[in-house]
């Protein structure tokens, strides 16, 4: 099923807005360039939540189209849902953009299936993307992180770059490999550890930082949980 997306490219001193056609939403899971990092966050999940360990690494699911949103005021079941930051990669024929966004997941749901816990949520999108081309040369020095409002008090809750992070090329090839045709597609990355374990807040907010070419580009909503009760 073919979808469309608009967005503002900056690219050349120049933005412009650009409507993006994709027939896929993929998520990347367990994405770190650490193994080690990475099996100790699996481990960490497994512990805390139940989540079982993935058969391979990386994971990949598919999502529905229809959770890809840039809509800043969104609704979840319960109060156990919480975002966490990705790079956005978005495939039009040969060209790469790049994004950024929020795997928003149910945390509860996740200990049963990670697929579901995925699929229960939207996956919020920031308005801005840039050309892969333009970023290729400082990629790892590019910061990702993220704040969440707790108790009404915005904290800092992720904060890393995007070398903590498998490079687009990799992610590609390893979904070329099991997926196939990736020519229209939108893919979250993965992302990297919280700085204090899961939290659970009002407002989320993301942002990847090119200190290179002084820019950035964020995404921002607020989370309201709906009530888990018959009414």
């Amino acid at each position: 099923m073919d979808s469309k997306i608009t967005f503002t490219l900056h690219a050349d001193g120049k933005s412009t807005e650009k409507t993006i056609v994709y027939n896929q939403l993929l998520a990347i899971g367990y994405a770190g360039r650490n193994i080690a990092k990475t099996m100790e966050h699996i481990k960490e999940l497994e512990e805390q939540l139940g989540v079982p360990a993935p058969k391979k690494i990386p994971t990949i699911f598919e999502c529905s189209n229809l959770l890809l949103t840039q809509e800043e005021d969104l609704q979840f079941v319960g109060n156990r849902t919480c975002g966490e930051v990705e790079y956005i990669i978005l495939v039009c024929g040969d060209k790469i953009y790049i994004g950024v966004g929020s795997d928003h997941t149910d945390r509860e749901l996740e200990g049963q299936n990670v697929l579901k816990a995925k699929q229960i949520c939207p996956k919020p999108i920031g308005m801005d993307v840039w050309d892969y081309d333009d970023l290729k040369a400082h990629w790892d020095s590019i910061r990702v992180r993220s704040f969440q409002t707790v108790d009404g008090a915005e904290i800092p809750y992720q904060d890393g770059t995007l070398a903590d992070i498998l490079p687009p090329e990799k992610i590609l090839s390893e979904l070329r490999e099991r997926v196939g045709d990736i020519g229209n597609s939108v893919i979250f990355s993965g992302t990297v550890p919280a700085l204090a374990g899961f939290k659970f807040g009002t407002t989320f907010r993301c942002e990847l930082v090119d200190d290179t070419l002084s820019r950035s580009i964020a995404c921002f909503y607020r989370a309201t949980a709906i009530t888990e009760e018959e009414r």
